[in-house]
């Protein structure tokens, strides 16, 4: 299978909101390798942007020039897991570097969530993140969640400490436990998930999730179908009309459509 022939495609589209006056998100997609990230900033106008933007470039520069060719057998998932930490590791250190000769800088950092396509010999992709920006898939009409935030609010859901819904209205609902930057824990997880042929992923960060339900996102995918363009503009719509309190990032990968 050539690259060209990549049975998945990704299409993405960012926005600044209804209230921010800058964009610290980022993304890149490259459907020749089936790489593709997204990052969200945080640390002020200048940093939050310098620090997703540098981790984005670090990440898709590793892979580009670091990572050997999927195995045809053996363990694909220790290969990603190799590939993709040294990635995201080349990230933070990018981050730290700057950061060194910029000490007002020193409070930036950034989430990172990506998705890595194995073709062969049957069809999966790695997820790695680290932070809250999430990675969903779409199968049999339902919107499952393929990770688990990295954030305060999430861990005392998880040891049971709060309920889902006292979550949601959480006052420390936005304190991460990891992230790329200087003082955050930075380790990702990783997990390798096969893939059905109709299967359609989706990248997105919080901004999306603090403005609309899993149902409303769902529902904007399955109404979209064959419309990549058209569904990440509308998910990014329907969260600026719910209020677009942060920037929006959404990247859709979807089945190629055969020409």
């Amino acid at each position: 299978m050539t690259p060209s022939s990549l049975p998945w495609i990704g299409t993405g589209l960012t926005d600044t909101g209804r209230v921010r006056t800058s964009n610290q998100d980022t993304f890149a997609i490259d459907n020749e390798i089936g790489l593709w990230v997204i990052a969200d900033g945080m640390g002020g106008h200048a940093g939050g942007n310098i620090a997703s933007e540098l981790a984005v470039a670090s990440i898709m520069n590793h892979v580009h020039t670091s990572a050997r060719p999927w195995p045809s057998s053996g363990d694909r998932l220790q290969h990603a897991t190799t590939v993709l930490t040294d990635a995201i590791t080349a990230g933070k250190t990018a981050i730290q570097e700057r950061i060194a000769v910029a000490p007002e800088l020193r409070s930036m950092g950034t989430t990172v969530v990506a998705a890595w396509l194995c073709p062969l010999p049957t069809p999966s992709v790695a997820i790695a993140h680290v932070g809250d920006s999430r990675a969903y898939v779409v199968r049999d009409d339902r919107l499952v969640a393929l990770t688990t935030d990295h954030s305060l609010v999430q861990q005392l859901v998880t040891e049971g400490h709060l309920s889902l819904e006292e979550s949601l209205d959480h006052p420390k609902k936005n304190v991460l436990m990891r992230a790329l930057g200087l003082t955050f824990h930075s380790t990702p997880d990783i997990a390798l998930h096969p893939l059905d042929s109709h299967d359609i992923l989706l990248l997105c960060t919080d901004g999306l999730l603090k403005m609309i339900s899993d149902e409303t996102i769902l529902s904007v995918i399955l109404d979209s179908k064959g419309s990549p363009e058209k569904t990440c503009q509308r998910l990014i719509a329907q969260a600026n009309d719910a209020g677009g309190k942060d920037n929006t990032t959404v990247l859709l990968i979807t089945p190629r459509t055969p020409s």
